[in-house]
């Protein structure tokens, strides 16, 4: 499957504590966190879907813009993940939160090719996964809906009721050789490190396209 016939959808919530202000709003290069990552998935997918319970932060982007549907519940990236499903046009959407400002688009074409028989694409480092850099499909929300009717908010629970692929991280290493396509900037030396790289993301990204 190609990107152009997925949507993608952004998580932009969270409290961004560790930070003491919106992290997706500091910048980033010539932009911002979210502006870099935007700056990608706007190229790649048939439409962007922003989750924000603030959308006036994000009115100068050409995305859809929804707030949590299921409330009187914990705001967590479950919820956020449901509430993106929900409103996207298309049948899978790539998963990704708004502090990943780096994700690559080679990584991602090769998730969209894996789809077409599972429900989830979601890549793997050892025992650890990426469900905030992962494909997932409509067929997932009743199955998050039923862990959220008993406040239950681990993305990997509902995995047992639905065909996933896992996506060993070495296989994806021919196409993002650093993995920065998992980098997420959580504090403020994460900043930092993202400030230094930015350049240099920006000059790969240059190169791959002349």
């Amino acid at each position: 499957m190609k990107t152009s016939e997925m949507s993608a959808v952004i998580l932009a919530g969270g409290k961004s504590s560790r930070m003491g202000k919106n992290k997706m709003l500091l910048p980033l290069g010539d932009s911002t966190i979210i502006g870099t990552l935007l700056a990608t998935l706007t190229e790649l997918f048939g439409e962007c879907v922003l989750v924000t319970d603030h959308p006036e932060a994000y009115g100068d982007w050409r995305v859809k813009i929804t707030a949590d549907l299921i409330c009187g519940t914990e705001k967590n990236s479950l919820t956020g993940i449901h509430a993106g499903l929900s409103v996207a046009s298309h049948p899978y959407s790539f998963v990704v939160a708004g502090d990943m400002p780096f994700v690559e688009p080679e990584l991602l074409s090769r998730l969209a090719a894996l789809c077409g028989k599972d429900d989830v694409i979601i890549p793997r480092q050892g025992e650890h996964f990426q469900p905030l850099c992962a494909i997932y499909h409509k067929n997932c929300l009743p199955h998050i809906e039923e862990l959220l009717s008993r406040q239950h908010y681990k993305i990997l629970d509902f995995f047992h009721a639905l065909s996933v692929r896992h996506v060993d991280a070495a296989e994806l290493l021919p196409f993002d050789r650093q993995l920065w396509s998992f980098f997420n900037v959580n504090n403020p030396d994460d900043y930092r490190l993202a400030q230094e790289f930015v350049e240099q993301f920006k000059a790969e990204r240059l190169k791959g396209i002349l």
